[in-house]
């Protein structure tokens, strides 16, 4: 049986620019409470709030797209490391899986609850990281489906951030550089602010023989 928080520990050791801990607190939001109310898009609170902060609401696409893409980082990025780092497959039934917001409306802190999360071990790796992801589709996909009413985005844009999202999350635990995306964040829309080097809009690097 796992030792849910020395994975935790494990966890936070290897992330970047977060935390994982698990202790909850009143901040923190439940994967299963979001993706509960799918269908009545449980996000534009988040959406609206971030649109204000960035002064972006005559460009709503932009703050949909950063939420969008941080809600699915907040369910494949522990479930992505755990994974990778300790070949087990974390929170297959989405229970015991939270996040926290920084003041700037980014996940920076994820919460592990060790008295209702899943933890089970997978052989080999690969086999594991598939069912992480499907764990992670299994969760994030009924928000993906319904999100945003109030702003057009393409199929492409919508299951390119699933997508992108999850290949990053696994990229970043391997300590790779980020992916090629394929979806938008429209960051340059900002002002002041140009395409991340990722981005699908700009040229692919000249090839090296």
């Amino acid at each position: 049986m796992t030792d849910v928080p020395a994975l935790v520990a494990r966890l936070d050791a290897a992330l970047p620019w977060s935390t994982a801990t698990t202790r909850a607190s009143p901040a923190t939001v439940w994967c299963t409470d979001v993706a509960a109310r799918a269908s009545r898009d449980p996000l534009s609170g988040w959406r609206h709030a971030l649109a204000e902060q960035q002064r972006s609401v005559d460009r709503p696409h932009v703050a949909a797209a950063f939420v969008l893409q941080w809600w699915c980082e907040s369910v494949a990025t522990p479930i992505a490391y755990a994974a990778h780092l300790a070949s087990v497959v974390l929170a297959e039934s989405g229970a015991g899986l939270g996040f926290e917001l920084a003041p700037g409306l980014y996940p920076d802190r994820f919460v592990l609850d060790p008295a209702s999360v899943s933890v089970n071990e997978a052989e080999p790796r690969e086999a594991c990281v598939e069912q992480g992801r499907a764990a992670y589709l299994s969760l994030v996909s009924g928000v993906v489906t319904d999100y945003a009413p109030d702003v057009k985005a393409s199929t492409r844009q919508r299951w390119g951030v699933v997508e992108d999202v999850w290949r990053t999350a696994l990229a970043r635990a391997d300590r790779r550089p980020d992916p090629r995306r394929m979806s938008c964040c429209f960051i340059y829309a900002l002002p002041g602010m140009q395409p991340c080097s990722v981005c699908p809009r700009l040229a692919p690097p000249p090839r090296v023989e």
